[in-house]
């Protein structure tokens, strides 16, 4: 098993197509979540950095402008990625749609988000750097993306930590479903928990689109 955490900032608070990555970073770990290779770089994200992005990495348009474009920063690190097979990150789907091109076409993902939702249901936030704050995980600057990459890893850790158990086991429990213990934290019934909700609630909430997919699949057993 080859397993690579990564991180990525962009140049926009709502990322869409055409919005670039400004800064990135990449680990590989072993199973235990012990890293034993890493790389950052500033990127040029060939498009105009928002305030309000800047506002949160303060990553501005002077720091990125003689920095390598993603697509060759991520040809002269070409290797440790055709070998991956498990990428880490917290709502790791975000990253990789962005460098999903130069990825392998099958990989598994540990999503420390989903994880820590499953592990600590009840938790006032499943943040990265609120659960940093939490569990006193080591961290590098926050919203800067080695930064992030090292919370996620100690987070991990700490995660297979309160299982007991590895990497391995963390691939199998991210086929398990929130618990319906779990908070909803937006709308009216914000800060219940999923199984108190009035079933008319989850009637709504199954028919509304764009509800997470972790989430909808909870409300579903229940």
């Amino acid at each position: 098993m080859r397993i690579l955490a990564l991180d990525t900032e962009t140049a926009s608070l709502a990322p869409t197509e055409g919005t670039g990555v400004c800064d990135i970073a990449l680990a590989l770990i072993d199973e235990d979540f012990g890293v034993y290779w890493k790389v950052e770089s500033l990127i040029d994200p060939e498009c105009i950095i928002s305030p309000g992005a800047m506002g949160v990495h303060h990553i501005t348009q002077e720091m990125v402008e003689y920095q390598p474009t993603l697509s060759e920063f991520m040809r002269e690190h070409k290797y440790p990625l055709e070998d991956v097979n498990v990428f880490v990150g917290h709502n790791v789907q975000f990253d990789i749609r962005f460098v999903r091109d130069y990825l392998p076409e099958n990989f598994q993902v540990i999503d420390t988000l989903k994880l820590s939702r499953i592990v600590w249901p009840e938790a006032e936030s499943h943040k990265l750097q609120t659960l940093r704050y939490t569990f006193g995980l080591d961290a590098g600057s926050a919203h800067r993306a080695m930064g992030d990459v090292i919370t996620t890893i100690s987070l991990a850790r700490r995660i297979a930590e309160e299982v007991g158990t590895d990497a391995r086991g963390m691939l199998q429990l991210m086929h398990a479903p929130l618990p319906s213990t779990t908070r909803i934290r937006y709308g009216k019934h914000c800060g219940e928990r999923l199984c108190d909700l009035p079933k008319s609630y989850v009637w709504w909430l199954l028919n509304k689109s764009g509800v997470d997919p972790d989430l909808r699949e909870a409300l579903e057993s229940l």
